[in-house]
């Protein structure tokens, strides 16, 4: 089944997670890819150091939004993606992962770096894996053929008030 957590909201990383240490919980395997995420996180921080738990994260050279890069961060981002992808997907059809989480990849779609194409085949390859997919917005056709669509809504965010992220609780 495929699950997209989506919108500008906080709390698809964080409901993806709970969903990943749910079925850890029941000693099933899981694969986290962060398309987007290359700082340290508390969540990473501790499913590194959990067996079943794989975390891929193929952004590592630039920190930092997307839209804040220069048009060289921008082209190695984008290389790096296109490589990690290709990396996610031999490590998802070469093992037996119950879960796979997709952090960012909505947005790395929206962005061009990697195609939605991509993305719908490994679905088709992996029939029985359960995917979670997180950004901002999905294409129609993820939509169609999602099986849970959560909309995640922004009302009110310390960070509109300057505030910034706090350890332990945005990351």
């Amino acid at each position: 089944m495929i699950h997209l957590y989506i919108g500008n909201g906080k709390g698809k990383t964080t409901a993806a997670i709970g969903l990943a240490i749910r079925a850890l919980g029941w000693n099933k395997k899981v694969l986290i890819a962060q398309f987007l995420k290359c700082s340290q996180t508390g969540e990473i921080n501790f499913l590194s150091k959990t067996e079943d738990a794989v975390v891929m994260r193929p952004n590592m050279r630039h920190k930092g939004f997307v839209w804040n890069m220069d048009d060289k961060a921008i082209k190695e981002t984008k290389e790096d993606i296109e490589k990690g992808f290709s990396d996610i997907s031999a490590n998802l059809l070469n093992g037996e992962y119950s879960l796979a989480i997709l952090d960012e990849i909505l947005d790395v779609i929206d962005l061009g770096f990697i195609s939605e194409d991509r993305v719908l085949e490994l679905f088709e390859r992996l029939p029985e894996t359960e995917f979670v997919l997180t950004g901002r917005k999905a294409s129609i056709k993820l939509r169609d053929r999602a099986h849970y669509i959560t909309n995640m809504t922004k009302e009110k965010h310390p960070f509109d008030e300057g505030l910034q992220a706090r350890k332990g609780i945005e990351y």
